[in-house]
Parts: C-alpha cells; sequence; structure tokens
C-alpha cells in the first residue's frame, strides 16, 4: 500500500514542535539518541513500532490521524451499576437517550 504524499518524518518533526518539546527531550522519551531523532525527521517511512513509541511520545495517534484519516475512531464505553442506582441517578432520562443518538 502506498501512502503518496505523507513525509512522516516532517509530520512528527511539525508534532514534536507543536508540543514545544525539545529534540533532546524527545530522543529521551522514545529511547533514542539525538542524532536517530534528526534521521527520524528524513523519513518517508518509519517502522510501525517505532511510530507507536512516537505516537505515546507526542499524545498524537499517527497511524489513524495520518495514514488512516477517514476511518472513524469508536470509543466503547461499559459502565456497570446496580438496578436500583438506575432510578436514582436518572440515567433513563439523560444517559439512554445519548446511546440511542450516539452523541
Amino acid at each position: 500500500m502506498k501512502f503518496n504524499g505523507i513525509h512522516i518524518g516532517t509530520i512528527i518533526k511539525q508534532k514534536m514542535n507543536e508540543k514545544s518539546m525539545t529534540v533532546t527531550e524527545f530522543a529521551c522519551r522514545i529511547d533514542k539518541e539525538r542524532s536517530t531523532v534528526y534521521d527520524i525527521f528524513e523519513r518517508k517511512s518509519i517502522d510501525t513500532e517505532l511510530l507507536i513509541k512516537i505516537s505515546k511520545a507526542l499524545d498524537y495517534d499517527f497511524i489513524h490521524r495520518v495514514y488512516f484519516p477517514d476511518t472513524p475512531q469508536k470509543i466503547q464505553i461499559i459502565i456497570e451499576i446496580d438496578r436500583n442506582e438506575i432510578d436514582k441517578l436518572d440515567l433513563l432520562k439523560t444517559v439512554f437517550p445519548l446511546a440511542i443518538c450516539g452523541k
């Protein structure tokens, strides 16, 4: 699969700068030397394992936001509540309609 126009190193550098992070701090967070970080900035592609580490360091999901931006991201939340608490919290009026409408 080709990802035309994506230069991941440039995007990583941009996100690092947006976080006001120094190269030294970034290198430390991904457990690499500063020289390796500068090498990363020049890369058009990158190893997935390293990209995941970089995503965590920069708190940015490069895989989904850069390579698959049109993929819907869904979060499933499971809440376990005692039946007696449902009436007390008035959940049928607040949470249930949100779940049905997807808002």
